[in-house]
This record gives C-alpha cells, structure tokens and sequence, in this order.
C-alpha cells in the first residue's frame, strides 16, 4: 500500500467509519491496518512525548522522544491482540476482528496532530482530555462501527467485553498497583 493510499484509507476510517469498513475486501488485510496504526501511534506516541516535556517542564528531550514511543507501540499491539481476541468469539470474526482493532486506533495519530496546537499553550489539559475523554470514545465508535458491519452476532456482548477488556480491566489494574506502590513509600 503506497503511503497515500494507507492516507486516504485513515482519513476514510476515522471520518466515515461505517462506509470504510463496509468498501474493505471480504479478506482481512492486516498488513494494511497494523501498518497505519503503528504509523498513527508513532505519531501519537511523539506528540505525547512533546507535551510530557512541556507539561512537565523537563529537559530530558531524547530520552522522552525515544522512550515514550518504546513504550507505547509494544503497549498497543498487546491490547490491540487482546482487543482482537475478545471480539473474535462473541461477535463470530475471524482475523477481521484484529483489523477492525488495528483501524480503529488510527484517531490517535489524527486528533494527536490536531491537539498538538493547543497542547503547546495548555498542555495538561490538552493531555487528560485528549488521552482519556476524546481517544477512548473515538476509538469506541470506530470498533462498534466496525462490529456493526462486520459481527455475524453478539454486536453488544462482543463490544461489552472488548470496553472490559481494553478499558476497564487495565484501568483496575494501574489503580490496585498504584494503591500498592502507594503503601510502600
């Protein structure tokens, strides 16, 4: 996929959701979609890293730039394989089920680029609202988009599990261990 096909095909996804994953092939095309979202979270991952810097006021530019990607992309590919995973029996998907996942983390690149302007000036704002109000909800509807074209069954079960998986069950688990790191200090 040339780099302005894989383009129009993010600008597709996150502005026409519905109409993106109707026109996809009936094969999956993985390559495709982890491609875009690796290049999206590198864009995401970067920007992140620029606000850290300007919220935090910190001169540790290279290890921010290079360290906050390194954490991030592992990061994703593991829940984009378990968010693939807890879609594929409720909803009846074969490897679709890892596509649908891998497009619907493109907005992370797009609203990371559209942020960035203002998360220069207001930049922990712009990182709270950003990463845990605007990403989650716009990577939901994508996902429920694409279950709604693609789900031979279990639309609302396998969207429920996939919320639990990928948003609540890692949100317990960072609140029990820093309750944890919290009674050792």
């Amino acid at each position: 996929m040339s780099p302005a096909s894989a383009l129009r095909s993010a600008w597709r996804a996150v502005s026409h959701p519905r109409a993106f994953f109707c026109s996809l092939e009936d094969r999956p095309a993985l390559g495709a979609a982890i491609g875009t979202m690796a290049v999206s979270a590198a864009i995401a991952s970067l920007v992140l890293a620029v606000l850290i810097l300007r919220a935090t006021a910190s001169d540790a530019v290279l290890p921010l730039l290079v360290g906050v990607p390194a954490a991030v992309l592992p990061y994703l590919a593991i829940v984009t394989m378990l968010g693939g995973l807890t879609l594929m029996r409720p909803a009846g998907l074969d490897l679709r089920a890892f596509e649908i996942v891998a497009w619907a983390w493109v907005p992370a690149g797009v609203l990371a680029l559209s942020l960035l302007p203002i998360g220069l000036f207001a930049p922990l704002p712009t990182l709270l609202g950003g990463a845990f109000v605007l990403l989650p909800a716009w990577h939901l509807w994508l996902v429920f988009r694409g279950l709604e074209v693609h789900a031979d069954r279990g639309l609302r079960s396998a969207f429920l599990f996939y919320v639990v998986a990928v948003f609540a069950l890692p949100a317990v688990l960072l609140a029990f261990t820093a309750a944890v790191l919290s009674t050792l200090t």
